[in-house]
């Protein structure tokens, strides 16, 4: 444990002012000059069209391309069984998540001034942006693409960069999705927003998806102009763990660690807060052992040095309040009575109790891994189908006289007249 030891802090109220430095670490890099980069490559998408996205694929993608769209067709089939099996089952699952998250389209309120509905319908056309970088992220093709198919958009685009790689392609193929432009970064964004009429892109009305920080600041450009889902950040995992770990747990709790760490960006964090000094050692322990063995020990040492922590509160409540604090991505209770815990947890994308780890929620638990980073767990949620749906106020009200003196009279406290007439004509 000597290589990591200052990793370990057992001084509360030290911990409450690391934690929350730790889930603002990127508010600590100054976006300023990303947002200026960017602001840049949107205006020249917009002014130069297919011109521009040969030079960004060229300038940062390091690829001369000229025919940005892609077909799918025939990377299906050059998939090993296995592998089907595997895609299968990961968007059985999912598809089925978010078919339950579907709102009743029958409650209705009734009174005696009529009938009050809300009704939902479906985004028009969505740009998915698939990462690149050094993984194929075909989950993230499934988590995105298929909720917004069982919302039933009509269009649904797939972005990333080039070259895409084959896996991406065949997931497509079995999606059914056939728009797909090998477009990466700030410009992908930009050409979604506004469209490219030399390459037939047509904007859409929402993009979707995680990406780096010049796709993040690209999105919340184009916000107003499209809808978008969330400004994701890096990875996060909190993990929460009793005095009842033992060696093999330990084991199990280091790799789910190093599993939020190995992304490669370098601005992951990943967190245990524990009520025993024994479990935080036999973790620590159980971490620089494993770490030794891993293809991406680089990354996963990297991130852990400038963002991991293990902490040793009193309690399991001083541990909740810690992530609450956090508001974490992930979530782990690895202790013995998660439902004690349950309702005190306040702030967190996806929780996962007992067994469930959160390499499973990344690939075929169910919900999307598409969840809240950088605190905003704390007023929002994970993207779903409901992300994909809008709701209009179905309004079917009497000529009651009661409702149009009581609506003048309101209006007139607010000085509309007109408002206050036209209730009552």
């Amino acid at each position: 444990m000597e290589a990591f030891k200052n990793k370990i802090i057992n001084d509360y109220s030290v911990l409450e002012k690391k934690v929350f430095s730790l889930a603002n670490r990127l508010n600590e890099k100054s976006s300023q000059e990303i947002d200026s980069k960017v602001a840049q490559i949107i205006a020249s998408v917009r002014s130069n069209g297919k011109k521009a996205l040969i030079d960004f694929s060229f300038q940062f993608d390091k690829q001369e391309i000229n025919n940005f769209s892609v077909s799918p067709i025939g990377y299906w089939e050059k998939l090993k069984p296995e592998q089907k099996n595997a895609v299968k089952m990961a968007c059985e699952r999912i598809k089925r998540f978010q078919e339950i998250c579907l709102p009743n389209q029958n409650l209705e309120l009734t009174d005696e001034y009529g009938k009050l509905k809300v009704i939902h319908r479906s985004i028009d056309s969505v740009a998915c942006y698939i990462p690149g970088g050094h993984a194929p992220l075909i989950s993230t093709l499934m988590m995105t693409a298929i909720p917004a198919l069982v919302a039933e958009v009509k269009r649904i685009i797939i972005l990333s960069p080039p070259p895409i790689h084959p896996f991406i392609l065949a997931v497509a193929e079995y999606l059914n999705l056939n728009e797909i432009y090998q477009i990466g970064g700030a410009q992908a964004i930009a050409a979604a927003a506004y469209g490219i009429e030399e390459i037939d892109l047509k904007p859409v009305d929402k993009i979707v998806g995680p990406g780096n920080l010049f796709v993040t600041s690209a999105k919340k450009q184009v916000y107003g102009q499209v809808g978008i889902d969330a400004l994701y950040g890096p990875s996060e995992l909190v993990i929460i763990a009793d005095e009842f770990v033992d060696d093999q747990k330990a084991k199990q709790i280091a790799h789910d660690l190093m599993s939020q760490l190995e992304h490669g960006s370098g601005w992951e964090s990943a967190c245990l807060f524990t009520n025993s000094t024994q479990t935080a050692q036999k973790v620590l322990l159980s971490f620089e052992e494993i770490l030794t063995k891993q293809p991406n020990k680089e990354a996963i040492k990297k991130a852990w040095e400038s963002f991991g922590v293990i902490g040793i509160a009193d309690n399991l409540e001083q541990c909740v309040n810690l992530s609450n604090i956090f508001a974490p991505e992930h979530l782990e209770l690895k202790v013995k009575d998660c439902q004690n815990l349950l309702p005190l947890i306040r702030h967190a994308g996806a929780i996962f109790i007992n067994d469930s780890n959160e390499a499973l929620g990344d690939y075929l638990a169910g919900p999307s891994h598409c969840l809240p980073t950088g605190r905003s767990a704390r007023f929002s949620s994970g993207l779903s189908v409901l992300d994909f749906l809008k709701r209009s106020s179905l309004i079917d009200l009497k000529p009651d006289q009661n409702l149009k003196q009581n609506t003048a009279i309101l209006a007139r406290m607010e000085g509309l007249e007109a408002h206050a007439q036209a209730a009552e004509i």
